[in-house]
C-alpha cells in the first residue's frame, strides 16, 4: 500500500489542469507555510517560471500566434520540471504526514485522499458584508484535497469558478459586482475530475 504523497509528475495532465494544480502548490508552499523551507532557489525558480508560463500561454492563446503558442510550450516544459523538484522536496520534507502534505496545495495520491467521487457539496449560508463579496460558510470533507467554488451573476450565463487547495471552512469570495444577484455552488475536491455540485443558493451583492 502507498504512503500518502503528493503526485511529483504532471506530465500527463493537460494545461487547464497544471494551471490549477500548479497554482495550488505555489500557493500552499509560499513563504508563510511554515512546513516547507526550500534549498536555493527551488521555489522561486518555479514561482518564476510558472508565472511566465501562463503569462505567455495566455497571450499565445488569446493572439493564435504559432510562435507565442510555441514559446508558451517551452515555457511549459519548464515550469513542469521545477514542479517536479518543489513536489518532491515536499515529500520529502513531510515524511507522509498527511496534514502538512495537504498544506501544500499539492495534488494528493489515492492513499492521502478519497478514491473516486467524493459526497455532494453542502453550503450551510452565505452571507454579504462588505462591497463586493460573499461569505461562504460550508460543511468540511475532511478526505477532500480542497473546494471548488462556482458563482454566475444572474444577469449572464458565464459560470465562474475557483479551486481553494486547504480544505476551509468559511470561504470569501471577491471581486463580486455590487447590485447584482449570483447563484453560487460549491463542490469538494476529491482523486478523480468529477465532482457533485451543492444545491445553488442566489443572493444579493452588497
Amino acid at each position: 500500500m502507498k504512503k500518502p504523497n503528493i503526485l511529483t509528475d504532471p506530465s500527463t495532465w493537460n494545461k487547464k489542469e497544471f494551471n490549477s494544480y500548479g497554482t495550488n502548490l505555489l500557493l500552499g508552499c509560499a513563504s508563510s507555510n511554515t512546513n516547507f523551507t526550500f534549498i536555493g532557489s527551488t521555489y522561486s525558480l518555479y514561482k518564476t517560471r510558472f508565472n511566465k508560463w501562463v503569462s505567455t500561454n495566455s497571450e499565445g492563446e488569446v493572439s493564435g500566434n504559432k510562435k507565442l503558442i510555441q514559446i508558451a510550450d517551452d515555457n511549459l516544459e519548464l515550469a513542469k520540471a521545477s514542479y517536479k523538484l518543489v513536489a518532491k522536496s515536499v515529500n520529502s520534507q513531510s515524511a507522509n504526514n498527511l496534514i502538512k502534505l495537504k498544506s501544500s496545495g499539492g495534488v494528493l495520491n489515492s492513499e492521502g485522499t478519497a478514491l473516486g467521487v467524493l459526497p455532494q457539496g453542502y453550503i450551510k449560508k452565505i452571507t454579504t458584508s462588505i462591497v463586493g463579496e460573499a461569505t461562504i460558510t460550508l460543511k468540511t470533507f475532511k478526505k477532500s484535497i480542497g473546494t471548488i467554488v462556482y458563482w454566475r451573476d444572474l444577469t449572464a450565463d458565464t459560470i465562474m469558478e475557483h479551486e481553494f487547495f486547504a480544505q476551509k471552512h468559511i470561504i470569501h469570495l471577491d471581486g463580486l459586482i455590487s447590485g447584482h444577484r449570483y447563484e453560487i455552488w460549491i463542490a469538494y475536491k476529491g482523486s478523480v475530475r468529477k465532482v457533485i455540485k451543492s444545491q445553488s443558493v442566489k443572493i444579493y451583492i452588497q
